[in-house]
């Protein structure tokens, strides 16, 4: 069988293919230019190290380090030794949280302000906040925001009440961005990532999520309550469509919740959550609501059973009297 075309295979091919090689002085060439730039960056880390090992002499006054070892060890413990926790005085703490509660209570629209200041101060200066349980409820209730006023509030106390307002304040933005639906999907996912990053800095991982997750939940409700309101309860054909027309509202928040934690949690948290929000909490809701249908529809054939045996009998009867 003859290859024909492209796939033929020359001579004049092959010369070319051979050409392309390089031959032995090139492939000398370029072993001599790979040993030249080997030893060049060789000299420039040696006296890179030379002159570390001249500075730290000069900053250490005890003793002469004679080797880079040396030197590099003695930069390690340095570094570990000055690098101390630093304490603010208490008094300075206590002015310092007042100062943010007074003006989340007296001024308005300070709490995204506060919010970016906070975490500039973790971030750049190294401030560390506490981020423990809130050891409230975290339910989204009047008398959960509810602010206390004590002038002997302690540091703790201090900053769970300037937490509760910024909380408060992250929780209305995303109840509010869950009523709209003409930003796109990109924006809904970016504006709700920073909320819950900011509320990760605020409070637990864990306890954020599990309120979260009960916000979507209530919205979940709200759909199977519009479904099942439209076409009530009874009717397992429009109980199909009424689902079957909720599909694509549930994609769209399951889509968008995916987007949102992939950002913010490792990949299996993310898929637990979406599991126990959405499909679990579907599959009981579905499961319950057959279950109602099917004996539904039992009750209904037996009371067609018990009418068909009674009109059989009166026509049997009548038969009878005939006879």
């Amino acid at each position: 069988m003859e290859w024909g075309g492209e796939y033929s295979l020359d001579s004049s091919n092959l010369d070319c293919l051979l050409n392309v090689v390089p031959g032995e002085l090139e492939f000398q060439q370029i072993l001599s230019d790979l040993d030249e730039k080997i030893k060049k960056n060789s000299s420039s880390i040696e006296q890179c190290l030379k002159d570390l090992r001249s500075e730290v002499n000069e900053i250490c006054t005890d003793e002469i380090l004679q080797s880079t070892t040396d030197c590099l060890q003695w930069l390690n413990n340095c570094g570990f030794s000055s690098v101390r926790p630093y304490s603010t005085h208490h008094g300075e703490l206590m002015k310092f949280l007042r100062t943010l509660q007074s003006l989340l209570k007296n001024e308005q629209n300070q709490e995204e302000m506060i919010l970016h200041f906070l975490l500039d101060l973790a971030s750049q200066c190294g401030v560390s906040f506490p981020c423990t349980p809130s050891g409230t409820s975290f339910e989204l209730t009047s008398s959960l925001h509810a602010i206390e006023d004590d002038s002997t509030m302690d540091v703790k106390s201090l900053w769970d009440d300037v937490r509760l307002h910024l909380r408060r304040f992250l929780v209305n933005r995303l109840q509010s961005q869950e009523g709209t639906n003409t930003n796109a999907l990109q924006q809904q996912v970016e504006f709700k990532t920073q909320c819950i990053q900011q509320l990760f800095f605020l409070y637990p991982e864990s306890e954020v999520l599990t309120k979260y997750q009960s916000m979507q939940n209530k919205l979940l409700d709200l759909l199977q309550n519009c479904i099942l309101s439209s076409c009530g309860e009874t009717n397992f054909d429009k109980v199909v469509h009424g689902y079957q027309s909720s599909v694509p509202t549930l994609c769209s928040m399951i889509k968008e919740d995916l987007y949102v934690l992939s950002g913010t949690i490792d990949p299996s948290s993310s898929l637990k959550f979406i599991n126990e929000t959405y499909l679990d909490t579907i599959t009981e809701e579905m499961t319950v609501l057959l279950e109602r249908l099917c004996e539904l529809q039992f009750k209904e054939n037996a009371l067609h059973m018990v009418k068909a045996n009674k009109i059989s009998k009166k026509h049997r009867g009548t038969v009878h009297a005939v006879g």
